[in-house]
């Protein structure tokens, strides 16, 4: 009946390496339906045909998609599967040049919370200008700050464990448990989205189309710039381009709200009409 303690203490093992397996297949199958119900949402978007119906859909798809990522990255799901191998192929100093370095770092110096805020007063001072009407200006401000102040607020709250294989691969990171999601990819994302939303107002699929492009393009530069630099995951430049996109749809749907009169207009009485 006793045994040998060698021997238990090795089936306890075993149950609980059983145990910690089944959790691990649990997790990634309920992470994969979730990220099928996105892909679901992200496709009927696009093709429903009512705007404000397709806007929700794809906000739905984004904040399903950014909350999955967000568990997987403080659970350290499967979803961090690629940070590490990401972060030492970019680190590898065959990938680096002296003029990468220099731009990386002027992103870097562009894309700081000081710079988005002043490129957005300014932005949306121009942009209302443009319009003669604050709504423009109002909700550029809004988009982004919403942006930074919800990014400031999930990376105090995700604490991400790290591996001893991530450490090795980015050493500047090796201390850092809270760097998802990225704020550089954050606010240039939802700068530079809001602002392209804002100018595409009225012009043709073309012309926003390109506008969309840009903004990619520049999103992808901040991103890669991050990664380069050793600052950041690639989970947590991804988090910040989900987060931007989710905001900027948001300051979208604000944008083409109907304005409606804060005191409706009475009408003049009858009495008022015959006196006049």
């Amino acid at each position: 009946m006793s045994g040998d303690p060698r021997e238990r203490g090795s089936g306890v093992l075993g149950g609980l390496s059983g145990a910690s397996c089944r959790m691990l297949v649990i997790q990634n199958n309920i992470t994969t339906i979730v990220l099928i119900g996105i892909a679901l949402l992200l496709v009927a978007g696009a093709l429903v045909g009512d705007r404000k119906r397709a806007a929700a859909l794809v906000a739905a798809g984004l904040l399903m998609a950014f909350t999955t990522l967000a568990i997987g990255v403080h659970a350290h799901g499967w979803v961090t599967a690629f940070d590490a191998p990401t972060a030492s192929g970019i680190g590898k100093a065959t990938h680096r040049s002296h003029g990468l370095d220099e731009a990386s770092l002027m992103t870097a110096r562009l894309g700081s919370s000081a710079v988005i805020a002043a490129a957005g007063l300014i932005g949306a001072a121009l942009l209302s200008w443009r319009a003669r009407s604050v709504r423009p200006g109002v909700i550029v401000i809004a988009t982004v700050g919403a942006a930074t102040l919800a990014e400031t607020a999930i990376k105090a709250v995700v604490d991400r464990p790290l591996t001893q294989a991530e450490v090795l691969a980015s050493p500047l990171l090796s201390t850092e448990h809270h760097s998802f999601p990225s704020g550089h990819v954050a606010g240039t994302g939802a700068l530079l989205g809001i602002i392209a939303v804002c100018i595409g107002v009225g012009r043709s699929r073309t012309v926003r189309a390109l506008l969309a492009a840009l903004v990619l393009t520049a999103v992808l530069i901040v991103a890669f710039s991050r990664l380069y630099l050793g600052l950041h995951w690639l989970t947590d430049v991804v988090g910040g381009a989900l987060l931007a996109a989710l905001f900027v749809i948001l300051g979208d749907v604000a944008l083409r709200m109907r304005r409606r009169p804060v005191w409706p207009r009475r009408r003049p009485s009858r009495d008022c009409l015959v006196s006049s």
